[in-house]
């Protein structure tokens, strides 16, 4: 922990506060009803120029993130699929999120900003997570829409799932981000400078087979297909459809823009560095400035 910031610790438990770290101020409470509360108090602190900043570099990174979404050139990218649920899911979607390239890309995009519910596996490599959360959103919520997200390598791990939610008329809408890869596993061996052994999938119609096993499959390849898939959905939740529905979104293998270590400034990583981070995500210094760029332009307009 910084040394030279004020550390606020709210735990519900008496003997956890203090435990691992020094803290300045303790609150014995729940974090939510803290949080609330601290909400609800009539006070505004002065905008920073690094509040400014960070407020820039989100708007930049959604635009950015809106841009990829918009292209298909190439094919259909993993982000066109995710601003497609965005758009299409409601104010109180739930959606269950299964583990690897998937959880970035959709936490990076999904809708968060009404009664939208999420869940998802906090360990890692437990493959398969989507679909029974899935199943255990719809029987706890059965009013509310149902998304699940998966890459082809989860959900072939679980995939007999979509028998029971046929048996007991379930609605979820069940989406596959189907780029014939272990992306997440594929990612690490890039950052291990290992052989991408081991990784590779075969790949299934599965549209095709959520329809053998008495669900609705859709199968979108492109934008156009892509949009006509979700107004399909549409259509059939709105007409009271009690089936459900498996949307084989197959993807471009395009490793999710790695955000452990953001390197857009020259100053920090060097010239090299920082090119070939841009080049490999085709991320601008327009679209993406570094971050001390966009401090020193808010410091100077302050």
């Amino acid at each position: 922990m910084p040394n030279d910031k004020t550390i606020i610790q709210v735990n519900n438990n008496l003997a956890d506060l203090g435990k691992q770290h020094d803290a300045d101020i303790t609150v014995l409470a729940d974090a939510k009803d803290f949080l609330e509360k601290l909400a609800a108090v009539d006070y505004q602190a002065e905008p920073t120029a690094f509040l400014k900043a960070a407020q820039q570099d989100r708007i930049l990174w959604v635009k950015w993130l809106e841009k990829l979404a918009a292209d298909d050139h190439a094919g259909l990218r993993a982000e066109s699929v995710i601003q497609a649920i965005k758009d299409n899911s409601t104010k109180d979607a739930i959606f269950g999120l299964d583990v690897g390239n998937n959880t970035e890309w959709a936490l990076r995009q999904l809708p968060f900003d009404q009664d939208q519910k999420y869940t998802m596996s906090a360990w890692y490599g437990t493959m398969g997570f989507g679909l029974p959360a899935g199943l255990a959103a719809k029987l706890s919520f059965a009013k509310r829409q149902v998304w699940t997200i998966s890459g082809d390598g989860g959900y072939a791990m679980v995939m007999p799932d979509l028998l029971t939610e046929v048996k007991y008329h379930l609605p979820i809408v069940n989406v596959v981000l189907e780029n014939k890869s272990f992306g997440f596993i594929g990612h690490e061996k890039l950052q291990a400078n290992q052989a991408p052994y081991g990784i590779d999938l075969v790949g299934a119609d599965w549209a095709k087979a959520a329809e053998s096993m008495g669900a609705i499959g859709l199968t979108a390849t492109n934008l156009a297909e892509l949009k006509a898939a979700m107004t399909k959905i549409e259509q059939l939740q709105t007409n009271g459809n009690n089936l459900p529905i498996v949307l084989d979104a197959k993807i471009l293998d395009i490793d999710p823009i790695d955000t452990n270590v953001v390197m857009t400034d020259e100053n920090v990583f060097g010239i090299e560095a920082v090119a070939d981070y841009r080049k490999t995500y085709e991320l601008s210094a327009t679209e993406q400035p570094a971050f001390s760029q966009l401090l020193a332009d808010a410091a100077d307009n302050q």
